[in-house]
C-alpha cells in the first residue's frame, strides 16, 4: 500500500504495470473532468473508473482485495478515509469473483490502519492487500474518484 500527493504518482511507475500507457492517457485529460463510468486504457489490462458517491460509516463499507488488478484510487474531490488490512487477517464473506477480481471479508479485522486521503491524493493498493474505502471524515460528504485499474499479467 503506497499513499502520496497526486502530483507524485509518477515517481512509481517502475512498481506500476503497464505505466507507460497510464501516464500517457493522464496526460492527455483532465482527469477531473471526466464523466462517470469506465474508460479503457489498454482494453482490459489498464482501465479507469470515474465515481461519485456519499462517504459513509465505517459499518456500512465491506472490506475487499483484489488478485489481478492494482487499485490506484484519487480522490479528485472531498475528502475520506481508507482503510487497510492484510487479506491474510480477515475472514471472507463470499467467494472471489475471477469475473469482477473482488473478494469481500467479514468486518474482522483487528489490526488494521486508517489513512486520511483529501482531494488529490491517492492511495495504491496491491494484490492481496484489503481495503475499506469511502469512508467518513467527520460527516457525510461527497465524493468524486478516480480508480485506476493496472493488470498484474
Amino acid at each position: 500500500m503506497i499513499t502520496d500527493v497526486l502530483k507524485n504518482l509518477s515517481k512509481y511507475s517502475s512498481i506500476i504495470p503497464h505505466s507507460q500507457e497510464i501516464f500517457r492517457y493522464l496526460n492527455a485529460v483532465n482527469i477531473s473532468s471526466l464523466e462517470n463510468g469506465k474508460i479503457q486504457i489498454e482494453g482490459e489490462s489498464a482501465f479507469v473508473l470515474i465515481q461519485e458517491y456519499m462517504t459513509r460509516r465505517e459499518s456500512e463499507k465491506r472490506w475487499e482485495s483484489h488478485r489481478k488488478y492494482i487499485d490506484i484510487q484519487i480522490v479528485l474531490e472531498g475528502q475520506e478515509f481508507m482503510d487497510y488490512s492484510p487479506s491474510a487477517v480477515l475472514t471472507p464473506q463470499d467467494d472471489y469473483s475471477e469475473e469482477n477480481d473482488i473478494i469481500f471479508y467479514r468486518d474482522d479485522s483487528q489490526g488494521h490502519g486508517r489513512l486520511f486521503v483529501p482531494q488529490d491524493h491517492f492511495c495504491i493498493f496491491f494484490p492481496g492487500e484489503a481495503h475499506k474505502p469511502g469512508l467518513h471524515v467527520s460527516r457525510e460528504v461527497a465524493i468524486k474518484k478516480a480508480v485506476i485499474k493496472a493488470s498484474m499479467d
